[in-house]
């Protein structure tokens, strides 16, 4: 009878709202749009009071409420559940990370199947791209999508943000836009600019939208603005536009074309333009920095196409190459050196990009070339197309019929890798050029160029020796002899055989040094490291090479390139050479998340000593009274020097056995660090040279100076200077400050080169592109 009743009360209390034991966990599942449940997404809800009510349609939770999913959490005072449509109400200091972003609300309510819902009083952090938005009231929709009214936007944290926007209404979709209507930019609270409506890049990932404008002056420019738009076409493709107003000069648009289509091919195609108010049709006219060429610009329409693409035709195996650099006049990139859009920029692309320079700033001749190649393991074949611009002969500077600049249309080369004969210890290679040449003013006509090469290897007492001998056959089929000198023959197809030899006598020494052992593998000496081993190589090298003496026979050849007049050589040159690589162990932490030991190797120290003799030159009987003979070379001095992932050395120097003095500098110095900067030293010198092979008309002593460090508080301090020390001239002195604030970054600059004097101002919003 006793048991029965205590059945009848269990019973009863279970009819009566019940509190769950505090800090009971429960779990809620989530389900897909087909209603089906997601395994290893439910959350884990639990509080200090669980409520379940007695029709179970919903559940109320009071005190310390926490909801869990992986690392995924939602927070508040109070929370009331709702079972069969998986939504949940809070209020109460309500906080939330979802999927990595931040909500923060008086009170909220959102589906736990896909997070939708709504805040108010709220405030949503989203980390990438460091954006925070707050009103009275925010709607979250599917898609990452959120829409408001009275909202504030920022990238800077506190209450009170240096910098934001207040918008009427609006909404914010991540990796997309924020789009905002009735917007006042507030600084510090105080509203400075109004604007209808306005688009924001809000992206974890690259957006369109526009970029950080450039606002500066010069004094050949004048007043400078520069405001750049970035269309994202699409994952392989993007392009921004430039629109720049020069106060002097008039609107100078721009673009820059980006493609990628995959891991193959890529391409960069640029341009601007500009109708400049100013032009000179004689040289007293122009700007001092330009009077000493002697050569006038009278053209108001200037412009600059640039482009390099890395690509292929059709299959991959055909490696398609294209670049072209096309310009207006020899003033245009002098003028316009610098900016987002100038030639500084435009080659440090390039170069990054690519590993293709373009022609210097101040050059005469721009090269555009399209090459297309296929290699085999022993063969290889390429055909080219080369233009040349020479703009000494634009814009009535020269006439355009007396233009000699050569073109090569098409050139044409194939190459024979070393390879054995018939498995013998020789081995053969040789290389075949076929080119047309055309100049609108001068010699043209083809030209095809042949040579094979025989070696065999022979290694004896740890030496290895390296004969060789070749023969050179080329033939002219000359079209015109228009401006060819007195010496060249007038038969329209000609011949020439040159025949080389040589020998090469190599050998390595070397010798392993233990330094140490590798730190303890603990947890205590994760991140220390230390050198254990050091390897000595030794490389000496003698190398002779003959080629034979045909200058009385190749005067009478025509002349297109250098491969036309092949001097003779008979010499020798010696080298040494010391290498040394280090082997480092650190500590690191493995996946399994236990110590373990890496490895790391790195050539930190190359030295090399080359010095050559000249045979021919010993034995010279020719001009004695004004050139004695000087068969030794200069002594050359490299070293290169990378201690460290912060050190870098590269240091030649030529010493002059007979003036016993340097003819020749060549220095980079650099200190660098990611968390700290960049210190840079370089010294360039030529010394004046007059010997019977080599001429140096005067001396050149180029001294460069270059700093960026990063300071506390966000501060950055740049500069660079170069100065031609013969002449007593600065080439280029640059200033720059910089404020890298949580939240944006604003940089004044400041530079005087030979050509201008210029001043502008970079200001970012960080993490929206804008100013």
């Amino acid at each position: 009878m006793k048991s029965r009743f205590v059945i009848y009360a269990i019973l009863l209390l279970l009819l009566l709202p019940c509190p769950v034991l505090a800090q009971q966990q429960i779990d809620v599942p989530t389900t897909n749009g087909k209603g089906e449940a997601r395994k290893g997404e439910e959350w884990k809800f639990s509080a200090d009071k669980l409520v379940v009510e007695n029709d179970s349609e919903y559940m109320q939770a009071r005190g310390n409420v926490t909801l869990r999913s992986g690392e995924n959490y939602i927070k508040a005072d109070f929370a009331r559940f709702y079972r069969a449509t998986n939504w949940i109400y809070l209020r109460g200091n309500v906080k939330a990370q979802i999927k990595g972003d931040f909500y923060d609300a008086q009170e909220a309510e959102f589906d736990l199947n896909n997070m939708v819902g709504w805040l108010k009083k709220g405030r949503v952090f989203v980390a990438k791209p460091h954006v925070f938005f707050e009103s009275e009231f925010i709607e979250k929709h599917n898609g990452a999508t959120y829409s408001f009214k009275d909202a504030k936007v920022t990238t800077c944290s506190g209450d009170n943000p240096l910098w934001s926007f207040e918008s009427g209404e609006g909404d914010i979709t991540i990796n997309g836009y924020a789009r905002l209507w009735h917007s006042k930019f507030n600084v510090k609270g105080v509203p400075v600019m109004y604007t209808p409506y306005m688009e924001l890049p809000v992206a974890r990932e690259r957006q369109s939208g526009i970029l950080t404008p450039e606002v500066g002056t010069t004094d050949r420019l004048g007043g400078q603005v520069n405001i750049p738009y970035y269309w994202a076409i699409n994952d392989e493709m993007d392009v921004t536009f430039f629109g720049e107003y020069l106060t002097k000069r008039g609107f100078r648009p721009g673009i820059d074309f980006r493609h990628a289509e995959d891991a193959n091919s890529k391409g960069q195609w640029r341009a601007d333009w500009l109708y400049d108010s100013k032009a000179y049709d004689n040289t007293a006219d122009a700007d001092n920095a330009f009077q000493g060429d002697g050569l006038i610009r009278p053209n108001h329409n200037r412009w600059w196409v640039r482009s390099k693409y890395t690509g292929y035709l059709g299959n991959p195996d055909w490696q398609t190459i294209f670049d072209m650099d096309l310009v207006s006049d020899q003033d245009y990139l002098r003028e316009y050196r610098t900016g987002i859009n100038g030639y500084e920029q435009t080659r440090e692309a390039f170069l990054s990009k690519f590993g293709r320079d373009i022609a210097t700033v101040d050059a005469t001749t721009r090269t555009s070339t399209a090459l297309v190649a296929r290699s085999w393991e022993n063969y290889s074949i390429s055909g080219m197309a080369q233009y040349n611009e020479n703009l000494l002969y634009r814009n009535d500077n020269n006439p355009a019929s007396k233009d000699p600049t050569l073109q090569k249309l098409p050139q044409l080369n194939a190459y024979a890798f070393k390879s054995s004969v018939f498995g013998t210890p020789l081995e053969w290679q040789g290389e075949f050029q076929g080119n047309y040449f055309w100049r609108e003013y001068g010699t043209t006509g083809g030209r095809f160029d042949i040579r094979p090469e025989l070696s065999m290897p022979i290694k004896a007492a740890g030496i290895t020796f390296i004969p060789r001998a070749g023969f050179r056959a080329t033939s002219y089929l000359v079209d015109s002899f228009q401006n060819a000198s007195e010496d060249v023959s007038r038969d329209t197809t000609q011949a020439r055989f040159l025949a080389d030899a040589g020998v090469s006598a190599v050998t390595d020494f070397y010798r392993v040094f233990e330094l140490g052992s590798a730190p303890a593998v603990t947890r205590e000496n994760v991140g220390k490291s230390s050198w254990t081993r050091m390897k000595h190589n030794f490389i000496p090298r003698l190398e002779y090479s003959w080629i034979q003496d045909d200058s009385s026979s190749q005067s009478k050849l025509p002349y297109f390139d250098s491969r036309d007049r092949i001097s003779e050589q008979n010499d020798i040159v010696f080298s040494l050479t010391n290498v040394f690589d280090r082997n480092k162990g650190t500590v690191i932490m493995g996946k399994d998340g236990t110590p373990v030991l890496d490895s790391s190797y790195l050539e930190f120290l190359n030295i090399r000593l080359e010095q050559g003799y000249d045979i021919d030159e010993a034995g010279r009987t020719s001009e004695l009274s004004e050139y004695e003979r000087r068969p030794f070379s200069d002594l050359m001095g490299e070293v290169i020097l990378t201690p460290y992932d912060y050190v870098s050395l590269s240091s030649r120097t030529w010493v002059s056995p007979y003036l016993g003095d340097i003819t020749e500098h060549e220095n980079i110095f650099k200190l660098f660090h990611d968390s700290y900067g960049e210190i840079k030293f370089g010294y360039d010198y030529l010394r004046k040279i007059d010997e019977y092979k080599r001429q140096q008309d005067s001396d050149m002593q180029i001294m460069e100076y270059g700093l960026k460090a990063k300071l506390p508080l966000g501060l950055e301090i740049g500069g660079r200077y170069r100065n031609d020390l013969n002449a007593d001239k600065d080439l280029e002195k640059t200033v720059s400050l910089g404020w890298n604030h949580q939240c944006f970054f604003l940089e004044f600059v400041g530079s005087k080169t030979t050509v201008d004097e210029r001043y502008s101002v970079n200001f970012n919003l960080i993490s929206m592109g804008l100013f």
